[in-house]
């Protein structure tokens, strides 16, 4: 074989694999690249100022070079996804240095509703036939939280298909009465005082959710063209779309509301 063209060869190969591996190790590496390619420069901003933005994309996303390089192919040959999905696996959540002590310190308080809640039980036991994952409950990307707890989910699941004035866990599962007095319509109210009583939190809120959280049949055809089949098989869906793909339950399911929204002209007490 010609000696110039062994050389030629040799250096083209180190030129090729130094490149590489500079793409894959430093450029790939870059979270700023990845909106160089996808459509993701809304979720790059919100990212950039959120408390995960000294975390890498791909500490958290699995995404390799190679795939990207598929993709590419993909792309050209008209065979890529027109709305990919993103996937971020429980364990990268729970590696060494992120949140590996969660489901060991797993009760936490949201102090602006009150609410106690604990992981264990919602991550390791299934819940209304469903097995939930990290991203179930922390799937809200807003300006400067990327990874917000939904309270929208939780409404969703807590709601869905019971009577407006209940809860599918009960009130106290999730917060407990007001200790103190309340002012209501100008008199003093005292929780514990009804409580005591025997009176139910439904004697004063008469309704503590609005919407019905149904998944209108239409919605599938936003991912599945002339695909309803398996609309009715309600367990298999969730595990599909929920337990292995990681769809945000809003993406298919309407919103319910909760709050406060009747309360009775008169309390009891």
């Amino acid at each position: 074989m010609n000696k110039k063209l062994v050389i030629g060869l040799l250096i083209f190969s180190v030129v090729m694999i130094g490149a590489y591996a500079y793409l894959s190790t430093v450029v790939f590496q870059d979270p700023q690249f990845c909106t160089a390619c996808h459509f993701v420069v809304p979720y790059y901003k919100k990212w950039e100022t959120s408390t995960h933005n000294k975390v890498p994309c791909l500490k958290c996303h699995e995404y390799s070079a190679e795939r990207a390089l598929s993709a590419q192919f993909m792309f050209m040959s008209r065979a890529v996804n027109p709305r990919p999905l993103t996937n971020v696996p429980d364990k990268n959540c729970l590696q060494a240095g992120c949140h590996d002590k969660r489901l060991v310190e797993s009760k936490v308080t949201f102090t602006k509703q009150g609410i106690n809640f604990d992981h264990k039980p919602h991550f390791t036991q299934s819940k209304r036939g469903i097995n939930l994952h990290c991203r179930s409950c922390h799937s809200d990307i807003v300006q400067g939280e990327h990874l917000k707890v939904s309270m929208n989910v939780c409404y969703l699941c807590h709601f869905k298909g019971v009577p407006h004035d209940q809860a599918q866990t009960g009130c106290p599962s999730c917060h407990s009465a007001p200790a103190k007095d309340i002012t209501y319509k100008g008199k003093p109210f005292s929780h514990a005082a009804a409580l005591k009583a025997g009176r139910k939190c439904k004697t004063c809120h008469i309704e503590i959710s609005k919407g019905d959280g149904v998944t209108p049949r239409d919605k599938c055809f936003f991912c599945h063209v002339d695909r309803v089949e398996k609309y009715s098989e309600v367990n298999l869906i969730h595990t599909k779309h929920v337990s292995e793909k990681q769809i945000d339950c809003l993406y298919c399911h309407s919103k319910i509301e909760h709050g406060k929204i009747k309360m009775a002209d008169k309390m009891p007490i």
